[in-house]
């Protein structure tokens, strides 16, 4: 019954796939939503598999039990705006080709944020049997925070986030797998994002510490108080605040932060900083030779 119930979001996105073939006209191309609809399906599919995983274990933690709530609460909320812009394309109440379009993106917006969930639940499962492999090669520290940023964007424009960057010059080489470590700079653009203020202001920073390079992403949020921060970047833990209950989150981003970084030979760090905020940091040892 429980393996039913966790494939109802796979079957949801399958038909949201099918009506925005059916009802968007020309204002979408086929082809990228037939290699959307497959590639989140396919990617449901996984999340499912590693959920039912842990629903099977006898010895769950609260914490994993909590964590499992959360992530069903993670799939609903997006789901629940699919099938309200689904509902509105199949009543065919949009009158206009750019309302249709309009309505086209934030059904876009919504799977690529499933899609997003989804991708830390199955790095995650990686992680957790130890078949997370990393290929690294040397890499500017520039590329590394392009990419995230490139990555970011959609959410920055979506939550007109003020994005300040700034990194240090000539900075060496890191031997580092790009496309693990831009993902973790992404998820601390995400976790500021989510925990900044009203007017959203984030700034990146890269510098150069002690024959290590620190990635920095500082928000204008509320930071962290001294004693969570040793637990923060633990599997499943959240802060128990009333802000942490109110954005929500699987509790998985951190963690993952931590893992790259550990894997590279590196560590994560959080500071709160005078007048407000946090301050995040993965702290990558330079190249050398």
């Amino acid at each position: 019954m429980a393996s039913l119930f966790l494939l109802i979001p796979a079957v949801a996105l399958i038909v949201v796939g099918v009506l925005v073939l059916v009802f968007s006209r020309a204002v979408v191309d086929v082809t990228f939503g037939v290699l959307i609809l497959c590639s989140c399906a396919v990617l449901l599919g996984g999340a499912v598999w590693l959920v039912v995983s842990l629903k099977r274990t006898s010895d769950l933690s609260q914490l994993q039990l909590d964590f499992l709530s959360k992530v069903s609460h993670e799939f609903k909320t997006p789901l629940t705006s699919i099938r309200m812009f689904v509902d509105t394309l199949a009543e065919r109440r949009l009158t206009s080709e750019a309302q249709t379009a309009r309505c086209l993106t934030l059904l876009r917006q919504e799977t690529e944020r499933l899609s997003a969930l989804i991708d830390r639940l199955l790095d995650f499962g990686r992680m957790q049997a130890g078949k997370m492999v990393y290929h690294r090669e040397p890499e500017s520290v520039a590329a590394v925070v392009e990419a995230a940023l490139r990555a970011f964007e959609p959410l920055r424009e979506q939550e007109q986030v003020a994005v300040e960057i700034d990194v240090q010059p000539d900075l060496p080489p890191v031997l580092a797998d790009r496309e693990a470590v831009s993902g973790a700079l992404l998820n601390l653009l995400h976790n500021a994002c989510k925990y900044s203020g009203e007017v959203k202001r984030i700034r990146v920073e890269c510098r150069r510490e002690n024959g290590r390079v620190a990635l920095s992403v500082l928000d204008n949020g509320p930071g962290v108080p001294r004693r969570e921060r040793r637990r923060i970047f633990e599997v499943f833990y959240r802060m128990d605040d009333r802000l942490s209950r109110r954005v929500g989150g699987s509790g998985l981003g951190l963690a993952i932060v931590r893992h790259v970084a550990q894997a590279h030979g590196g560590r994560v760090r959080v500071t709160s900083r005078a007048g407000g905020g946090a301050a995040f940091s993965i702290l990558l040892p330079v190249l050398s030779g």
